[in-house]
């Protein structure tokens, strides 16, 4: 667990990543979305996707996953994924999705206290995800959580390492300078999606990617959970 600062006491917005990083998304055994993929090429063509490749496309937007995931199932070339059949893919991924998170009612421990640390620090709380509008709206609302915008990244229409939600959650906030802004997520593309944004960058090891991933990717900060954030913070002792 991080012990030392690494957060200015000024920052005035965080956006957190959703699934592994503030929404247990545990399913039988497997991450949500890495549950969605592999039912999804089951129904499309009976394949099988192997933990391993699901894993390395997480954190992507949806469709891109898919994409990555199609061209690493056929053995095709990046970039090279029938456009028709990614379609198809997300179609399915969508409903195969819908049926795996309504159940989805556990945050990842502390989430809701950090929250409320922040909050009482004046700082704004987004939260952001790759799923679909819809799911991600249904998640916040089965959470109970009140923050101050959810995004989709889908809908803004770009997926991570894009910082399309790192600038929609300044907007939404009236926020201009980046360096007032932290991101926080359990992926390597959240990270990139981050300082893409220029924002400060918190990884968490909640999800399914290594300490040793993450800090390739060189975060800010790592720490063990969403519940360690506020102690990141150089705010004056009371």
């Amino acid at each position: 667990m991080a012990t030392d600062t690494c957060l200015p006491a000024d920052v005035e917005l965080v956006l957190f990543d959703m699934a592994g990083t503030t929404v247990d998304d545990d399913v039988d055994g497997m991450p949500l979305v890495i549950a969605a993929f592999r039912a999804t090429f089951k129904a499309y063509d009976g394949s099988e996707v192997s933990l391993d490749n699901a894993n390395a496309v997480r954190g992507y937007e949806k469709k891109e996953a898919l994409r990555r995931l199609l061209c690493s199932q056929r053995g095709l070339a990046e970039g090279t994924a029938d456009e028709a059949e990614v379609d198809s893919l997300f179609a399915i991924f969508k409903v195969e999705l819908d049926k795996l998170t309504a159940n989805m009612k556990k945050e990842i421990a502390g989430t809701t206290e950090t929250f409320s640390i922040l909050r009482e620090h004046g700082i704004r709380i987004c939260v952001g995800s790759g799923f679909p509008a819809k799911v991600v709206e249904s998640i916040v609302e089965a959470m109970g959580w009140t923050v101050d915008c959810a995004f989709s990244s889908e809908a803004l229409g770009a997926g991570r390492p894009d910082p399309v939600m790192v600038k929609a959650a300044m907007e939404k906030c009236s926020i201009s300078d980046s360096r007032k802004v932290v991101k926080v997520g359990d992926t390597v593309v959240d990270i990139e999606e981050g300082k893409n944004g220029g924002a400060w960058t918190v990884a968490v090891l909640t999800g399914t990617q290594s300490r040793e991933k993450l800090a390739a990717a060189s975060p800010d900060c790592i720490i063990e959970s969403v519940a360690d954030l506020p102690k990141l913070f150089q705010w004056p002792k009371l």
